[in-house]
């Protein structure tokens, strides 16, 4: 009898992931894809990584360096592409890849990363793998053996030997011209060659609100071009944060961040949870390749302007000032 319970409840537990997996299928689909699966040694051709999602989830596509696999090197990284689709999110990644050893190869299937933020759900879907042959060229047995003209002479190209002598009649000639110029301006003039200028350090929020303004006048995110508007973005906060309550953010993680402004008690809690929302958001982007929608950027945006006027100092004004504003 309690063997047989013990088999129905392993039952059921099959059963109910078998149907979330099913769910998660039906929500999300991946793919990669090659434009052509034969090429010719050395020539170039487009690799894609599609995934299509509802906007409740963030989605991470694999990341590469140098290689997608072995014998198959990245030549160019495209920005990430998405478009709504039946009322989904499609992201669209593309690299342009080429290889120079012949054979057949695959592309093993790829983990992209699924999350929903609203339940704390993580899984993780393969994609199909892709085969490919790359070929040699092949070779001309027609007109290999047929005559051809005398190659012309190879120009030799010019050498340090010959550019040398030149170089240093220059280098002289500037050295006598700086020595004349130090002995007029410190025995005829009187006065230093290099004079220092101190410029005044502008307020930590002056800076970073004249970058906000710049980002937001850039449009970087309405270009598609998410994972720079949030680096750039998350630095201006990071490098406020650092000028004005001396904690050192930008080489600090965002838990980092976060812990400081809890034990200081500098923040109010709305600007902290804010501060954290923001710090995370731009993690999952930077990191995990997330994509966000609209409304989210400019929330972002117009969390950085508000974070740096409300915790900006107050200026007292001096007693002199406050007389003459009152005449």
């Amino acid at each position: 009898m309690i063997r047989q319970k013990q088999y129905n409840i392993f039952l059921i537990l099959v059963l109910l992931f078998g149907v979330s997996a099913q769910q998660l299928k039906a929500q999300v689909t991946v793919s990669v894809k090659m434009d052509t699966v034969r090429l010719l040694i050395g020539d170039q051709t487009k690799l894609r990584m599609e995934a299509v999602f509802p906007a409740s989830a963030l989605v991470g596509f694999p990341i590469f360096a140098d290689t997608i696999i072995k014998n198959l090197e990245i030549v160019n990284i495209a920005n990430p592409d998405t478009v709504k689709e039946n009322g989904n999110l499609k992201v669209t990644q593309e690299y342009t890849v080429t290889s120079f050893d012949a054979g057949t190869y695959e592309v093993p299937p790829m983990n992209f990363t699924v999350g929903f933020p609203k339940s704390g759900r993580l899984d993780t879907l393969l994609s199909v793998p892709v085969y490919f042959i790359v070929m040699t060229m092949p070779l001309d047995t027609v007109t290999r053996n047929a005559i051809a003209d005398i190659k012309k002479p190879i120009e030799a190209p010019l050498t340090m030997a010959e550019v040398w002598p030149y170089v240093g009649y220059g280098l002289a000639v500037l050295v006598i011209l700086f020595l004349a110029y130090f002995l007029y301006m410190k025995f005829a003039r009187k006065k230093p060659i290099f004079e220092k200028r101190e410029i005044p350090k502008e307020p930590a929020h002056i800076i970073a609100l004249r970058s906000l303004d710049a980002l937001n006048e850039e449009k970087v995110w309405q270009r598609g071009e998410l994972k720079e508007y949030y680096s750039r973005l998350t630095e201006v906060v990071r490098r406020y944060i650092e000028d004005r309550f001396q904690i050192p953010a930008m080489e600090s993680t965002s838990d980092d961040i976060i812990d400081a402004f809890r034990s200081g008690g500098l923040l109010t809690n709305e600007l902290k949870n804010d501060l954290f929302d923001t710090l995370v958001r731009a993690d999952f982007v930077k990191f995990a390749k997330a994509t966000t929608l609209a409304d989210e950027n400019e929330e972002s945006m117009k969390f950085a302007y508000n974070f740096v006027l409300k915790t900006k100092p107050v200026e007292i004004l001096r007693e002199e000032d406050e007389i003459e504003k009152g005449d």
